[in-house]
Order: structure tokens, then C-alpha cells, then sequence
């Protein structure tokens, strides 16, 4: 638990720290959001591979146009689970922070084929090896 803990705030703080010069990487466009990530961001630790990922979304829900997720994959199980997220009023990261994710890390998600979630943990499993 206690490395979970210090995992959560490391990912966070390289959240902050990358967030001012991410060089965001477009995978994916599925018509109600185009979806990012930063590959600088990708960190193998043990069997698990991280990510930051950023989405833009075509139109507002609940006053989010975009937020900024880090993901953790578990590559050989093919299950996620997001860690702490940001979410803006504008695009590209902009405008107002609406709100945080609440530091409680989740349960682990199946990966669901044929999703840009599938596409981001493809990406980065394969260059995390």
C-alpha cells in the first residue's frame, strides 16, 4: 500500500512537471473526442507501463472540452486503471480546471477491443518493452 501511495504522488508530481512542455501525439479521432498522448511520459515499472494521455472533446460535457489522465496499463493482462486526471473548460488543457480526480486510485478495467484504449495500450506496451 505504501507503494502505491508514493507511486500516486510521483505520477502525480511528473503530471504537473510534464504538463508545461507535453509534446501530445495524436492516436485517435473517434468523432466525439480526439485522443493524445505524451511519450515521454511512458514509464515501465515492473510489469505495469504508465502514460499520460490528453483528450479534446468535440463538445462539452459537463463543462469539460479536455482533461489530462494518467493511465497504468498492465500490459500482459490487458487491463487498466486511471490514476489521477485534470479536467479543463477549454481545450488543449485550457481555460478553468473544473475539477481532480479525488487521489483514490481505481479498480483494474478490462481493455475493451476496438476502442482508442485498446489503440493507446498497444502503443505504449510496445514501446515500453
Amino acid at each position: 500500500m505504501r507503494s502505491l501511495i508514493t507511486l500516486m504522488f510521483l505520477l502525480f508530481g511528473l503530471l504537473l512537471s510534464f504538463s508545461a512542455r507535453a509534446e501530445w501525439i495524436m492516436y485517435g479521432d473517434n468523432g466525439k473526442a480526439e485522443f493524445f498522448y505524451d511519450k515521454k511520459t511512458i514509464i515501465k515499472n515492473g510489469k505495469f507501463v504508465s502514460v499520460m494521455e490528453m483528450l479534446n472533446y468535440s463538445f462539452p460535457l459537463r463543462g469539460v472540452l479536455s482533461n489530462r489522465t494518467t493511465k497504468e496499463y498492465d500490459c500482459s493482462q490487458s487491463k487498466f486503471r486511471n490514476l489521477v486526471g485534470e479536467f479543463f473548460s477549454g481545450k488543449n488543457l485550457s481555460g478553468d480546471k473544473v475539477s481532480e480526480s479525488s487521489g483514490e486510485v481505481e479498480d483494474w478495467r478490462n481493455v475493451i477491443g476496438g476502442t482508442q484504449n485498446e489503440e493507446l495500450m498497444h502503443i505504449v506496451c510496445g514501446k515500453a518493452t
